[in-house]
């Protein structure tokens, strides 16, 4: 008797195994098959001249042209839009300095391709080996500045070889002097030797500023520039790199014979 209710168990075991398998294929099986249809007719979508590609439009390109920017996205009309990968295009944008962000859109239908640029803004002229360049806030050189087309933005005099912290340092000081409205006039910063010597030359006057606390150090300048305005003294150095004095030095008059 035993025996014979073991192996109904293990029937009756088996049973509930092979049923469980068989309720599985048959809620895999159509997955599957859906799945290896879409595949299929991807694939056909791909390879099939179908949807071909008849027009790319762009927005938000303003020092990019519609042309840099088709020969940086590397498509043609007549090209199958099913063939063509958004995040592909995208990648290809980006690989240009002054794109910072790039959404492409396809609309397959109309055979049309939309995309939208955000670009970068040139902030500073950074001058290293004898070259001007555009260059980001986050000092991203862009491109060289063109002939005879010299923007109204500071200059900064690099030496990237010798004193890379230094042109770091001189990008840092560039932001805070944008945000107290110093590009209003001419300023180039001085980055072209150790951090602790950090300078700008200010119209006549030559600044020097000195490695970190710029905040602090332009309040003092602001005050200083007030008084020796009030006392009438032409300057041709002021010297912040000191916690708590500041060293003025005036402009010696030469008398010619």
């Amino acid at each position: 008797m035993r025996g014979k209710r073991g192996k109904e168990k293990k029937k009756k075991g088996f049973s509930f195994v092979s049923a469980g398998k068989f309720l599985l294929l048959r809620v895999l099986l159509p997955v599957a098959l859906v799945f290896a249809v879409c595949a299929g007719v991807l694939g056909y979508l791909k390879g099939s001249g179908l949807f071909p590609l008849k027009q790319v439009a762009f927005t938000g390109n303003k020092n990019l042209s519609d042309r840099d920017l088709a020969a940086l996205l590397g498509v043609h009309v007549g090209q199958n839009m099913f063939g063509l990968s958004k995040q592909a295009l995208s990648e290809r944008l980006l690989a240009s300095p002054w794109v910072k962000m790039a959404a492409v859109r396809k609309e397959a239908l109309s055979g049309r391709i939309v995309v939208r640029v955000e670009e970068r803004k040139p902030f500073v002229i950074i001058k290293r080996d004898g070259v001007m360049w555009l260059a980001s806030r986050s000092g991203r050189l862009l491109e060289p500045v063109k002939a005879g087309s010299v923007p109204f933005l500071p200059v900064i005099v690099a030496d990237v070889k010798n004193y890379p912290d230094t042109l770091r340092e001189g990008i840092l000081l560039a932001r805070r002097l944008k945000d107290r409205g110093y590009f209003s006039r001419p300023v180039t910063i001085l980055a072209n030797a150790a951090p602790e010597d950090l300078s700008m030359q200010d119209g006549d006057v030559k600044v020097l500023v000195g490695f970190g606390g710029y905040n602090q150090k332009l309040d003092k300048l602001a005050e200083l520039e007030s008084e020796i305005q009030k006392r009438n003294i032409s300057a041709s150095s002021i010297d912040l790199r000191f916690a708590n004095r500041v060293i003025v030095t005036p402009v010696t008059e030469t008398i010619v014979k």
